[in-house]
């Protein structure tokens, strides 16, 4: 299910013979885009969260080729969580101040790091939806009354 494309141009995931995961990109959006697949959307959520995450830690931000699809709902989740736990720990005891310094991170102009905080929250929300959505699809299309087994956790 999670690399099921909900039309023929979505976005997905692609398996290479060496077995890593990497996702589809264009330099530009389409015009008409397409519902992209679960695998897509996780790795997708998994690439700006990590990035996010860096910044926040004053590290780099990965290339987005670099940063690959775990192969499995199971591992997306794992990811996913692991990212998210790291997250919480480091905006965790911020103080006033620190959450007032200019981050460049998701915009080109620094704004306060609070506004990324925001971004992440808002970003992550958007992304469970697509994801729900794209589940109900697969179900719809595939007769089912429920969400499937494969990504209940996502």
């Amino acid at each position: 299910m999670c690399v099921w494309r909900p039309q023929p141009a979505s976005w997905t995931v692609h398996r290479a013979p060496d077995g890593r995961w990497s996702p589809d990109w264009a330099d530009e959006d389409p015009r008409e885009p397409a519902p992209p697949s679960i695998g897509w959307l996780t790795w997708h959520l998994i690439w700006w969260w990590s990035d996010a995450l860096a910044v926040l830690r004053g590290a780099p931000v990965a290339e987005r080729s670099d940063v690959l699809w775990p192969g499995s709902a199971h591992s997306a989740v794992a990811e996913i969580r692991r990212i998210a736990q790291a997250w919480d720990e480091a905006i965790e005891h911020l103080s006033a101040r620190e959450l007032q310094a200019p981050v460049a991170f998701p915009w080109p102009e620094p704004r306060p790091l609070i506004y990324t905080i925001a971004w992440v929250n808002l970003e992550l929300m958007k992304n469970v939806a697509e994801i729900g959505t794209v589940a109900n699809l697969f179900a719809n299309r595939s007769g089912q009354t429920a969400g499937p087994a494969g990504c209940r956790d996502l």
